[in-house]
């Protein structure tokens, strides 16, 4: 290799400098052989300045010397030239200045002309002759394209079955098709498609109140607020019971509509607790007919500015998955909210009005619930619904072995975000998952550009409807292009465009996370550190891979539904950051260039399980929780 003829120049180099050049010195005439080297390899200078931050400089230099994004060029004759130029000019600069020179000086020189070599080595990536064609096509400058349009205003948030979700849908199909992936979708597609109902109150929903006043009606939306309704009306005598916590007896609430102030007592007057974690604080009582939440007077917890926030949401309704073997909804704690002019109205019964409530209910510990025996609801909520369609995006790379080409390892990440809020703010989704959607992308541009197939086959595929519960993986494993039983593995990518907090302090962006690689498949978990160790060596962290773990990443991600037909998986993730969720998730905060090694890294690894022989054993007696 190149890198012990660097060695014994730079070890032959030192000797001189402590043989030769030193006595030289003693004599107050300089060195000539630093003519030598001015004169043959352009040495600009020699000053005491360039011992300066040596290390530091020796490092940037080096890397900023060659322009070529290529580790086997870091090791060309121009690193000789400059291990010569930085190091070896700095080392017989100091000699010039420093008279005498002490042993352990000698020592220190001897250690920096070596520490270029160890530089080298770290730098220098094991990969396969076979596999280094798209191990370089990976960049940060491709990642940086591809996630500009992805994450750009247009595409709208890229919400399940919204325009934006449909635009990102073709643009990844077209890449797909520009880098000759087979299309295995619907039709001889890239889609896969599954339909979706949403459902949404109606605009002519309205809740009557029946009392001694007589009869008034009150209107969705300006009066009430629910995400979802029946399909029959409700009607029914009112039980007001004080904060939600407080404890009934269910034989008060069997057959009536149960109307209750937001929240717990105990935070009914603390300023801490969000408005909005209050008025979801929604329990179940036995025997009810309904639960009505009473809301705010003003500020976020009122049903005007609740409205505003959440119009969006209630206006594009509730979705779930249409068909046998869908996946249930999420459920949701988005109760029915009353406006204070409806719940006055309701509880005008008890002589009180509801600012007296409020206040009587704060102040006794012991509150009893009122049975308005006089006063009668009807709830008339009335869907209104909308079948829709969403797809995933499939592309196939056919192996190169006859045998083990019928076999797959498959990446994937999730292509859609959660859309627009009320505001017209979109939500980006830069790092989730656009950098995970990229990635994917990436992956099969640098295995379909390198000129080696890999033994077996690979299926690049986005999925859409994470984010309203990992429904497009979902409804892959229930409806496998591939059977699952010649399904290798899931690489699965999601957000690891950022950093979090704990390695923001560490100043060390130079990670990822790690989750699930050794839960079902050991084997998998030990080509994924040898991967790394041959390729960019960088932190494998497996905080998150705990089955304790709060989190519970290992169940939030697309690669689950895999794990849960036993196929083997690694969730590459790199944490969560305050732009979590929020319209602020952007590109302009991408690392880009460490999005390139953890790319690096997963091609490496794909490329390694895509040709292991015998392919990765199944741990004895293992679950989808643990080893």
């Amino acid at each position: 290799m190149f890198i012990l003829p660097v060695f014994v120049i730079c070890l032959v180099l030192a000797v001189l400098s402590t043989s030769t050049v030193v006595p030289v010195m003693l004599t107050g005439q300089k060195p000539t052989f630093l003519k030598i080297l001015k004169n043959q390899i352009g040495l600009e200078s020699i000053d005491k300045t360039l011992w300066q931050g040596h290390t530091a400089r020796i490092v940037r230099e080096y890397d900023t010397f060659c322009h070529c994004d290529c580790y086997f060029c870091r090791s060309s004759l121009y690193g000789v030239q400059l291990i010569i130029k930085v190091v070896l000019g700095n080392v017989f600069a100091v000699s010039y200045y420093n008279n005498p020179i002490k042993p352990e000086v000698i020592m220190r020189r001897l250690l920096l002309l070596v520490l270029p070599c160890s530089i080298l080595l770290a730098q220098n990536p094991r990969i396969p002759k076979d596999a280094m064609t798209g191990y370089k096509a990976i960049t940060a400058k491709s990642l940086s394209a591809r996630l500009h349009f992805i994450a750009a205003p247009e595409l709208e948030g890229r919400e399940t079955t919204f325009r934006g979700q449909k635009i990102a849908a073709r643009y990844i199909a077209s890449e797909f098709q520009r880098l000759g992936l087979k299309p295995i979708g619907d039709s001889g597609s890239y889609f896969q498609r599954f339909n979706v109902e949403a459902t949404k109150v109606s605009e002519t929903s309205h809740i009557t109140v029946t009392n001694k006043s007589g009869r008034s009606s009150y209107s969705f939306r300006s009066d009430f607020l629910a995400l979802s309704g029946r399909e029959n009306e409700i009607s029914g005598p009112v039980l007001f019971i004080g904060h939600m916590d407080t404890e009934v007896d269910s034989s008060l609430t069997k057959g009536r509509i149960v109307v209750a102030l937001a929240g717990r007592r105990e935070d009914a007057r603390d300023t801490s607790v969000i408005p909005i974690r209050r008025v979801q604080s929604v329990r179940q009582f036995p025997g009810s007919l309904a639960t009505l939440v009473i809301a705010d007077d003003t500020g976020a917890g009122s049903v005007a500015q609740l409205n505003a926030r959440f119009g969006q949401m209630i206006e594009r309704g509730v979705m779930q998955v249409v068909g046998p073997q869908a996946r249930a909804p999420r459920g949701s704690s988005f109760p029915v909210l009353i406006a204070p002019s409806l719940a006055n109205a309701i509880l005008s019964e008890t002589g009180k009005s509801l600012a007296q409530l409020r206040a009587a209910a704060f102040e006794d510990a012991g509150f009893a619930p009122a049975s308005l025996n006089q006063t009668s609801l009807s709830i008339d909520l009335r869907n209104a619904k909308e079948l829709k369609t969403t797809e995933n995006v499939i592309g196939f790379l056919e192996g190169s072995d006859p045998q083990l080409k019928q076999e797959v390892v498959v990446f994937t990440a999730h292509y859609d975000h959660i859309g627009v809020a009320a505001n017209g703010n979109i939500y980006h989704g830069a790092d989730d998952d656009g950098s995970g959607t990229v990635t994917v992308i990436e992956l099969a541009q640098a295995f379909a550009s390198n000129p080696v197939r890999p033994k077996r086959s690979l299926v690049f595929m986005t999925v859409v409807g994470e984010e309203k519960g990992l429904w497009g993986s979902d409804w892959y494993v229930k409806h496998p292009v591939i059977p699952l039983e010649k399904t290798i593995a899931n690489l699965n990518i999601d957000m690891i465009g950022r950093m979090d907090k704990k390695y923001e302090e560490m100043k060390n962006p130079d990670y990822v996370y790690v989750i699930g690689s050794d839960k079902i498949s050991t084997q998998l978990d030990s080509v994924l550190k040898l991967s790394n160790k041959e390729s960019e060596n960088i932190v494998l962290d497996y905080t998150y891979n705990d089955d304790k773990d709060p989190n519970q990443f290992y169940r939030r991600s697309d690669h689950y539904n895999f794990a849960k037909n036993g196929v083997p998986i690694v969730f590459f993730f790199t944490g969560v950051h305050d732009d979590y969720h929020k319209v602020t998730d952007t590109v302009d905060k991408i690392l880009f260039e460490r999005m390139e090694r953890i790319v690096r890294l997963i091609y490496h690894t794909g490329w390694k399980v895509a040709n292991k022989k015998g392919g990765l054993a199944k741990n004895v007696g293992s679950t989808m929780f643990g080893k």
